[in-house]
């Protein structure tokens, strides 16, 4: 786990926290209260008001003041529906240690596991979720102890019951005129009054007419009059029940007009038009810069180098219509720009196109993506395509079936790397339950593709532990593949061994033992008796033997299994550690703990020697061999072992985790029963 500041004092950013836009006004009412503390930790803040009124601007000033104050962390997540949340926590977990493969990894999805480590180290912390929606979506994530600062941004009401709310209103009039009078340089009070006046003094909408007015060398008559004479109507077409603020949908297409006009490569249109059908939590320059490179910025197809690319993209801010991280790195367009966009090239029906840029693109990139081994790139491309899915499917995909088929296929890329993550569980079942809809109604039930959708979505709900769930799409997974494919193909086995360890899992030992029976007797026809799937094989029906009682049964497989792995993978292979471990505790089980304990002993020596004395393997590899001195009676030998467990579960995952506690109790326990209840 990173230790939080890092070595040289550098606060931990995590997200795309907004950098200060032009003329900024932080609402020095609204700041007093995000500064006050409660008097019961964690502090907690709920930010309140209108789109476009200068929430998430709020939260970033925020933000940006505890940079330079010495806080530990400062992250930025966006909230708006479960994926982008879950997607943000992942990359707080992977900035902090805590995802699949650092030492204080967990098995299970990773916003517990944030909360967590808020609640038991979150001094000088703060996480901000932008854009809440649901109540209900956003609680599981909230610390409930600690003294982590959390800070949450909503336009709705009930949102505000997590926390102390504070309002965040349109500008007054004056501070409306002052802004404007500050960006554009004119003077003329009556005239901006009006101006002001017709946008609902609404932040968003006045940092548009600031730039169009300054950028053309308007006067703000002239302005109004363009604003007023805009049919929106002609130039938007927008979902059923699709309501805009005061002033902002005009105020933008105005701002797009000036864009396109000062723009002579057409550079800009083309980002501004892929930018609206990613994702509202930011889209990477890197990503933009592939853009460019792909040719899809180009009217002629032509490569844009990235200096270009970066030069629309200040063009852009310069007309407000887009913004940057505080690194400069990711971009992000407000959701009110962003769907004044869409409904804009949707009624020029240009959608489609801008869709199939941003998929082209993204399928390029997912070819280049370095498997799992790139947490951050494999969370940023699965949010980009989800994003691209959920904005295409409103309209355009609809009627281009050939995009429906590339986008289906970069849901299943993105399904089957966040499930090789390991640690985003409830992400693959957001994205996997309308894939496998969706798979199965285009291809049929027993096409090759919704089977492995299906096995995916399977494997997603037993990891977040719905394995009543889980357990009717392996049945039907199992039964088509053996009616096509017939029962020893390798992928009929597979099936067998999914639903078989699903049946285990849901305590129906019973009928997962002949599944397993006839996958082992599969893999021994098909391959060699030590090839590394028959090993897995035999070793999965030992353990069912052993959960169902039938130690006998189980004891002989284990003792071939440990003896295969040594032969082919050799003696310190994570496998045969597993293997050996396995032994012992079957071993043990039926009380034959003088012929476990030398295994264990080897066991832990291999741990220590491959994975180091602290990793996760080599503290269990300790825990159990001193369980066995125990039960052996061997106590002087086994309290050194719990203690030096204990001390390195509080290095690794703290004193508050919960095999830290498990840790401690085993100390406990030992030290009691050997009368050193002291």
């Amino acid at each position: 786990m990173r230790d939080v500041p890092d070595p040289a004092g550098r606060p931990l950013i995590v997200g795309a926290i907004p950098g200060e836009p032009p003329g900024f006004r932080l609402r020095a009412e609204a700041l007093a209260k995000l500064d006050s503390v409660g008097a019961e930790p964690p502090v907690m803040h709920v930010v309140i008001g209108m789109p476009g009124a200068g929430k998430t601007q709020l939260a970033a000033g925020y933000a940006r003041a505890r940079l330079p104050a010495g806080w530990r962390l400062v992250a930025w997540v966006n909230a708006a529906d479960i994926r982008t949340l879950l997607a943000g926590l992942g990359a707080v977990a992977d900035a902090l240690g805590l995802s699949a493969g650092g030492a204080g990894q967990d098995a299970g999805d990773l916003g517990p596991v944030v909360r967590r480590w808020l609640e038991t180290d979150g001094d000088r912390c703060l996480l901000i979720f932008d854009d809440a929606k649901d109540c209900d979506l956003l609680r599981p994530f909230v610390p409930a102890d600690g003294a982590a600062h959390v800070l949450v941004t909503s336009e709705r009401q009930s949102v505000a019951d997590l926390g102390a709310s504070v309002p965040v209103d349109v500008f007054t009039a004056e501070e409306a005129r002052a802004f404007l009078a500050e960006q554009t340089a004119l003077a003329d009070d009556a005239e901006a009054a009006k101006v002001v006046s017709e946008l609902g003094y609404l932040p968003l909408a006045l940092a548009q007419a600031a730039a169009v007015i300054a950028g053309q060398q308007l006067s703000y008559g002239t302005y109004l009059e363009r604003l007023r004479a805009l049919p929106t109507g002609e130039h938007l077409a927008p979902e059923p029940g699709q309501r805009y603020p005061p002033g902002v949908a005009a105020a933008v297409l105005l701002s797009l007009d000036a864009a396109r006009a000062s723009d002579q490569s057409g550079v800009s249109a083309q980002v501004m038009e892929i930018i609206a059908v990613l994702s509202g939590a930011g889209v990477r320059r890197a990503l933009l810069h592939a853009a460019g490179q792909a040719g899809v910025l180009a009217s002629d197809g032509q490569r844009v180098a990235p200096v270009l690319v970066d030069g629309a993209l200040e063009h852009l801010a310069r007309w407000s219509l887009l913004a940057f991280s505080l690194d400069g790195q990711t971009v992000i367009m407000h959701d009110l720009v962003t769907r004044v966009v869409r409904d804009w090239l949707a009624c020029r029906k240009r959608l489609t196109a801008a869709g199939w840029a941003a998929a082209l693109v993204l399928e390029a990139q997912s070819r280049l993506l370095p498997g799992s081994q790139d947490r951050p790139a494999v969370r940023d491309i699965s949010e980009q395509v989800m994003a691209l899915t959920e904005n295409m499917g409103r309209s355009a995909a609809g009627a281009d079936e050939e995009l429906m088929r590339v986008l289906l296929r970069l849901r299943f890329f993105v399904l089957s790397h966040l499930t090789e993550l390991g640690d985003s569980a409830s992400q693959a079942v957001a994205i996997g339950e309308p894939l496998t809809a969706d798979v199965e109604r285009l291809l049929g039930p027993d096409h090759s593709d919704t089977l492995l959708a299906w096995d995916s979505l399977a494997a997603a709900y037993r990891a977040v532990g719905r394995n009543a769930e889980a357990i009717p799409l392996l049945e039907r997974t199992l039964t088509s593949r053996q009616r096509t494919l017939g029962p020893d193909h390798p992928a009929t086995l597979t099936s067998q061994s999914n639903l078989a360890a699903a049946y285990r899992d849901a305590g129906r030992v019973s009928e997962a033992i002949p599944l397993l029976e006839l996958v082992l007797a599969g893999r021994e026809r098909r391959l060699a008796a030590e090839h590394p799937q028959t090993l897995a094989a035999r070793n999965n029906l030992a353990a069912a033997y052993q959960a169902a009682g039938r130690a006998a049964q189980a004891i002989p497989l284990l003792e071939q299994n440990l003896a295969g792995c040594e032969r082919v993978l050799g003696t310190d292979h994570l496998r045969t550690l597993a293997a050996r471990n396995n032994l012992a505790n079957a071993y043990r089980d039926v009380s034959r703990a003088a012929e476990a304990i030398p295994l264990l002993q080897q066991n832990l020596a291999g741990c220590e020697r491959v994975l180091g004395t602290d990793h996760l393997r080599t503290l269990a590899a300790r825990n159990n061999l001193a369980a066995a001195y125990q039960a052996a009676g061997r106590a002087a030998e086994a309290i050194p072992l719990f203690e030096q467990n204990l001390a390195g579960c509080e290095r690794v995952l703290g004193p508050g985790h919960p095999r830290t506690l498990a840790a401690r109790i085993n100390l406990a326990a030992a030290n009691y029963a050997a009368g050193r209840a002291g």
